[in-house]
């Protein structure tokens, strides 16, 4: 075995660097402000964006493909003590291609008990990659001026987020990497392709969990602290968010005079642990606490005990000063809720519970409903009923006579004068044709 402590010299690893040029750059995709589109963990969530290669007409990269990738690392160095001689065995060697910068690990061959060795342990825990373009004539190569790409790679849901732990010394990263295979500028140059490369941040989230209230109190028939001084402490969840508030309802009852409260102690501890294929170490500290001096409470008096009840407010820390709850080949981070109440002439009661901070998206979020569809009204038609046209009948060949009139006329009489007149037989004669007569009953007026 041997004991091992985390390095905080200047030997410790730098970040991972971007690798940027004014010719062949990414961008997000339209109307968007980040790579990540969707909520890791939540919901579907993929990487999105667009690779630009701009050459002028003068000068164009004479390539033969281009191709994007996607990748994820996990890195872990610290420095310690070897009891024994232990050489580091390193399997991968997967961050040949630069992607950040080390420093030179030591050589742990022939150390004693007084030598400081450095371990390292790194992975490549996922990689994608896509090929956006060809020359159209098979291995040869094509001049290439502008060309604006497109790409989109689906993110499995298992994946950790980015953190950086103690000074990078645990670290999760990813890579957004362009490569143009490109033709050499020196015929003896073994340089064959332009790499850029972007750090590109992941996070992961949660939907919010339901209630899971847990309770510590004591057992009438426990240990005789808990005849001394009783308590009980409440908690309604386990999974907390950033910036979030923890409230503890804590109780005590006094069952001996003697004793009394000095103060009581909330606070949420984070556990960071560091390990290689033989070796491991961790660091702790608290993020947030709490604590209430015993004389600040009032003491209410019953018939049976002496009882003290408070609630505790507990203030998690923004995004930007925490790290989730997480665990991986090489690195894990933890979180712990610890209650402490210090006690006068008696024992002090110790409470300990694990809870999970994580980044918490509401049920909404992750899933927005659907937009509400905008019913388009149509503009009302005006339906108005055709009228037929006006016919205007012929001229008819054949003309009445000038007494026409006057048959009208009768018909306008009173209906005693009509009967009379209806019962005298009327005879007209044609003023065209002298022999044609017409008899007043049988005359129609058109």
């Amino acid at each position: 075995m041997s004991t091992i402590e985390k390095s905080s010299d200047d030997s410790a690893p730098k970040s991972p660097i971007s690798k940027l040029s004014r010719k062949a750059f990414f961008s997000y995709s339209p109307d968007e402000n980040s790579f990540q589109l969707g909520h890791l963990g939540a919901n579907q969530s993929i990487i999105s964006g667009v690779l630009h290669i701009r050459y002028t007409d003068e000068k164009p990269i004479f390539a033969k493909k281009v191709k994007v990738s996607f990748v994820g690392k996990e890195y872990a160095f610290f420095r310690g003590t070897l009891v024994e001689s232990q050489k580091n065995n390193n399997d991968d060697n997967d961050y040949s291609d630069d992607d950040e910068s080390y420093s030179k690990n030591e050589d742990d061959s022939g150390a004693s008990p007084t030598n400081t060795s450095t371990h390292t342990a790194k992975r490549k825990f996922f990689g994608t990659a896509t090929c956006l373009w060809k020359s159209q004539s098979k291995g040869s190569y094509e001049g290439v001026k502008n060309l604006d790409l497109p790409f989109k790679f689906k993110l499995p849901n298992s994946l950790p987020p980015s953190i950086v732990m103690d000074g990078g010394c645990g670290r999760i990263y990813y890579i957004l990497k362009g490569e143009i295979y490109r033709r050499p500028l020196d015929p003896d140059s073994r340089v064959r392709k332009k790499m850029i490369k972007m750090v590109v941040p992941i996070s992961r989230y949660t939907i919010t969990p339901p209630p899971n209230p847990s309770k510590w109190f004591t057992n009438e028939e426990g240990p005789t602290v808990s005849r001394i001084v009783g308590y009980e402490v409440a908690l309604s969840h386990t999974t907390f968010g950033p910036g979030g508030t923890i409230i503890v309802p804590v109780k005590l009852k006094f069952r001996e005079p003697q004793v009394y409260l000095k103060k009581i102690m909330v606070g949420i501890k984070e556990y960071h642990e560091f390990r290689t294929n033989k070796y491991e170490t961790s660091t702790k500290k608290y993020i947030s606490q709490e604590s209430i001096e015993g004389n600040s409470i009032p003491m209410t008096n019953s018939p049976d005990d002496n009882e003290i009840s408070v609630e505790v407010k507990l203030i998690i820390p923004q995004f930007r000063n925490l790290i989730y709850s997480m665990e991986t080949t090489y690195l894990s981070v933890m979180h712990k809720l610890k209650v402490k109440i210090n006690l006068g002439r008696a024992p002090d009661i110790n409470l300990t519970k694990p809870i999970t901070i994580e980044n918490i998206v509401t049920q909404e979020e992750a899933f927005p409903p659907a937009p509400r569809k905008i019913e388009v009204i149509k503009p009302h038609r005006l339906i108005t009923k055709s009228i037929e046209p006006i016919k205007l009948s012929t001229k008819r060949n054949k003309r009445f006579s000038a007494f026409i009139p006057f048959f009208n006329k009768i018909q306008a009489l009173d209906p005693v004068t009509q009967k009379q007149i209806s019962m005298l037989q009327l005879q007209i004669v044609d003023a065209k044709n002298p022999n044609k007569v017409y008899n007043s009953r049988s005359l129609i007026v058109a």
